[in-house]
């Protein structure tokens, strides 16, 4: 069976304000045999979401009426509807941003086949979560992030000790560790970090930036028990979350 013939009748809501782009694919995914619903802002969106329901949403973050991350935040998309963004924001803070919300994220130009292969992805996994828990509410898009006991929750960008008590971290702080949180185990390159952190003024950021933020989080996160922060170094690679113990 093709991609294209297991989606046949599937409706897609498709948010662009790129005329030409919303038409590249559009009339690739209606050639696949799926129903394409269009808007080019966040208003044509919630309006068409009022009255339809779609069975996944592709949505670019930057809209000439607001925030694509924002909007998805606030109607609850990916949680309640799969949710794609599909945007030329490519940076880790946008990316660990758009899937801390529950959504996939693809970045342009973009490739076609691997986009209706995501869309069939999201659906099948859609689903079979239905069919497995038909009466269980959908897992919550804004799950925290654990590690050591740990907590870190995006959404509300709060970091939680072992013990439930609240550890107040700067945005580039919180920044670097969603980084290291969402990559765990891998290690993660100072040159990942910097890009992490480079919505800052780029004059005033470097690789000692990140050294810097990277000593705060440990001095930060070292436990009243004696106990070191979970931050490892990596020699010769960056900097990771410590795995967890057996």
């Amino acid at each position: 069976m093709s991609v294209g013939s297991e989606l046949a009748g599937r409706t897609v809501l498709l948010v662009e304000d790129a005329l030409e782009t919303q038409d590249l694919i559009a009339s690739y995914l209606e050639r696949q045999g799926l129903c394409v619903l269009r808007a080019s802002s966040c208003a044509a969106m919630a309006g068409l979401l009022a009255d339809q329901r779609p069975d996944l949403v592709l949505l670019d973050i930057n809209l000439p009426d607001g925030d694509g991350l924002a909007l998805a935040e606030r109607l609850k998309l990916g949680e309640e509807i799969p949710l794609i963004f599909v945007t030329g924001r490519d940076s880790p803070t946008d990316r660990i941003a758009g899937l801390s919300q529950g959504g996939d994220y693809v970045t342009k130009p973009v490739d076609l086949l691997e986009l209706l292969i995501r869309i069939r992805n999201l659906l099948r996994h859609a689903a079979r979560s239905s069919a497995v828990a038909p009466a269980a509410p959908a897992a919550p898009s804004d799950a925290p992030l654990v590690f050591s006991g740990w907590r870190l929750d995006l959404v509300r960008r709060a970091l939680f000790r072992p013990d439930g008590s609240y550890l107040a971290l700067t945005t580039g702080e919180f920044n670097i560790l969603a980084a290291l949180a969402a990559m765990r185990p891998n290690p993660v390159s100072r040159e990942y970090l910097l890009d992490v952190i480079s919505n800052r003024d780029p004059r005033s950021i470097s690789e000692h930036t990140v050294d810097t933020l990277i000593t705060r989080l440990r001095r930060k996160m070292r436990l009243e028990d004696g106990s070191p922060s979970p931050i490892v170094t990596v020699r010769g690679v960056g900097y990771a979350l410590e795995a967890e113990k057996a």
